[in-house]
């Protein structure tokens, strides 16, 4: 019954109950519980920032960044923030991104995986991961940035998309919007975040797989960037090269 509810909780993480919710909190943090369990945390005071609008929770240590779980497409209309498959995504999230980080995929950490029941086995969910200071999707980096910071951009997205596909995830939503850039030491370096719904292989990711999740990527590309103004077919080629001299 305890692995149905709570799924499978990585080393490092408490199970807490409050305020009606289910949680699992990184230990080193529980501290802040309340913090990140208040209803103030998990409102709708935002940032854009990733895939849409995150709250931002003041945390000792650094800020963090709450995602709330909506669905897309049709269902977004239908069911909006409501759930019911069990274990709850949050959870299933948290333990696949720790998986990741485990592993050695570049990614956020989390803090916290949030649950509050509705009624019988519906829920709604939040995700807490610590803030990359200085970090940017990748969609808005290619935007705003020198043709020579693009290059780095895209060069250090690929090596990032490579260190995953090599450690064994596939990712189910990989888009601009779910690889993260920042500036570290005059170095580019990419993030692959949101890893929601997103597959563990017990070894490298198989080519075919790997070819799907890089295809998905060019779709995200032509659908946020059709007249490709800001990712060329020459940019898309660069970053190709750069997944594929990362080994």
């Amino acid at each position: 019954m305890s692995s149905w509810v709570w799924g499978e909780v990585p080393e490092g993480f408490d199970k807490i109950r409050a305020g009606g919710r289910m949680a699992l909190i990184r230990a080193d943090t529980a501290a802040q519980a309340d913090v990140m369990t208040s209803p103030d945390a998990l409102g709708e005071h935002t940032a854009a920032f990733g895939r849409g609008a995150l709250a931002m929770l003041p945390l000792d240590g650094g800020d963090a960044l709450v995602r709330r779980y909506r669905h897309g497409g049709a269902l977004r209309a239908l069911t909006g923030d409501l759930f019911f498959t069990w274990p709850p995504r949050p959870f299933r999230e948290l333990a696949l991104t720790e998986a990741a980080r485990a592993r050695g995929v570049p990614t956020v950490e989390v803090l916290a995986a949030l649950v509050e029941p509705v009624a019988g086995p519906v829920y709604r969910g939040w995700l807490v991961t610590r803030r990359l200071e200085g970090a940017r999707d990748l969609w808005e980096a290619v935007r705003s940035v020198a043709p020579t910071a693009k290059r780095a951009h895209l060069e250090a997205s690929a090596r990032a998309v490579r260190a995953m596909h090599r450690c064994g995830i596939i990712h189910r939503d990989l888009n601009l919007k779910n690889i993260l850039v920042r500036s570290e030491g005059g170095t580019a370096r990419g993030y692959i975040i949101d890893f929601d719904k997103s597959r563990l292989s017990p070894a490298e990711v198989p080519p075919p797989h790997a070819q799907n999740n890089l295809e998905r990527l060019k779709r995200s590309i032509n659908k946020l960037d059709p007249e490709r103004r800001h990712i060329s077919a020459a940019d898309w080629e660069l970053f190709l090269r750069a997944y594929g001299e990362a080994g």
